[in-house]
């Protein structure tokens, strides 16, 4: 069930993990690896592969606008026509370079929040530190102590007309949170 107009399913659910504590990021369907690869396919529509198969966990979507970074010749902003755990198939005017995995390459697509559906992030129960939570990278940073907190395994409510205007940092480098969008109920 759906009522955006790219087909966010509801509820839909990804993982976000803090790259370095104390360099907080913004919100938003992320995947960092090594395992990444570009493929430049003539007759067919170019693909993007992940040895790892991670991007559905990530939460990647068709009708995504996905961004590279740290690739090189395939930074850019791309349409996401199809995903599978291990190959994101792009539009198919839509055009890449080959190249293999090797580097650390960082894909990202923002997601916006329909009117009526919430958004809960909730940090994971194997975190040992906590998770700082702002409206910009100042108030998230995890020593400026203007930040929300939470502990493993503890949860906010938020409603956000877009997941990028929440900023995360976090006491441990790669603690990570899951985030859940699910409509609100209606009294």
């Amino acid at each position: 069930m759906s009522n955006r107009k790219d087909n966010l399913p509801v509820p839909f659910c990804f993982n976000f993990a803090v790259t370095t504590s104390g360099t907080p990021e913004q919100l938003t369907v992320k995947r960092r690896a090594t395992t990444i690869a570009f493929n430049e396919n003539t007759a067919s529509p170019d693909t993007i592969t992940d040895s790892a198969n991670g991007f559905l966990v990530a939460g990647f979507q068709p009708g995504d606008q996905l961004t590279v970074s740290g690739s090189g010749s395939n930074d850019g902003t791309y349409v996401v026509d199809s995903v599978t755990a291990g190959t994101i198939t792009l539009k198919s005017n839509q055009d890449l370079t080959t190249e293999a995995a090797g580097a650390t390459v960082v894909l990202t697509a923002p997601k916006t929040v329909p009117d009526g559906i919430g958004v809960t992030v909730k940090a994971k129960n194997a975190n040992t530190g906590v998770i700082h939570m702002g409206y910009s990278s100042e108030t998230a940073l995890n020593t400026a102590g203007a930040s929300f907190t939470i502990d493993n395994n503890e949860s906010i409510g938020l409603q956000v007309d877009n997941i990028n205007r929440i900023w995360l940092d976090a006491s441990v480098s790669g603690e990570s949170v899951e985030v859940l969008f699910e409509r609100n109920l209606q009294l």
